[in-house]
C-alpha cells in the first residue's frame, strides 16, 4: 500500500483525514505478487473518512496494482476531496473507480481558487506559494 500521506489505514476506533494534501510523486516499482495499492493521498483506506483533501503527485505502478489519483483503493466514506488529473495521470479517483466524495480537477483548475467544501479559515491559494495550489493557513510550504 504506497500513498502520498497514508500508506494504508486500518484504524478500528475513528480515525479520520481531514484538511490535508499530498503533492509528491508516487512510484511502486516492484513487481507485485499480490494486489497492492497505489493512491496520490491514500494507498488504502480501509476505515476512516477523508474530508477536505487533495493530492497532486503522479501515481504510477508496475502489475498487479489498483491504482488512482486519490485513493488506491476506499472501503469508507470522502467528501470535499479532490485529485489533479492533470499530474496524476490518472482520470480514475480511485482504484475502485470514480466514487463519491472524490473529483478530479485539472491543475488550472486547482490553482484557480479553493475547491469546494475548502473553508477560507483554514485554507489559502497564492501564484507564488506552494505552486499556486491550496495549502494550509497554519502550515504553509516555503515561498
Amino acid at each position: 500500500m504506497v500513498g502520498g500521506l497514508v500508506g494504508a489505514s486500518y484504524q478500528y476506533g475513528d480515525s479520520n483525514v481531514v484538511n490535508s494534501y499530498a503533492t509528491g510523486s508516487i512510484k511502486n516499482s516492484g513487481n507485485a505478487q499480490f494486489q497492492s495499492y497505489v493512491g496520490g493521498l491514500m494507498g488504502e483506506n480501509f476505515k476512516g473518512s477523508v474530508n477536505t483533501s487533495y493530492s497532486a503527485g503522479s501515481v504510477s505502478a508496475k502489475k498487479n496494482t489498483r491504482l488512482g489519483g486519490f485513493f488506491g483503493t476506499n472501503k469508507d466514506s470522502a467528501a470535499s476531496s479532490y485529485w489533479d488529473t492533470t499530474t496524476s495521470g490518472t482520470n480514475q479517483g480511485s482504484g475502485d473507480g470514480n466514487e463519491t466524495g472524490i473529483t478530479g480537477l485539472t491543475t488550472e483548475q486547482l490553482q484557480s481558487g479553493l475547491p469546494d467544501g475548502f473553508d477560507p479559515k483554514v485554507w489559502a491559494e497564492n501564484p507564488n506559494i506552494n505552486g499556486g495550489l491550496p495549502y494550509l493557513l497554519h502550515n504553509p510550504p516555503l515561498k
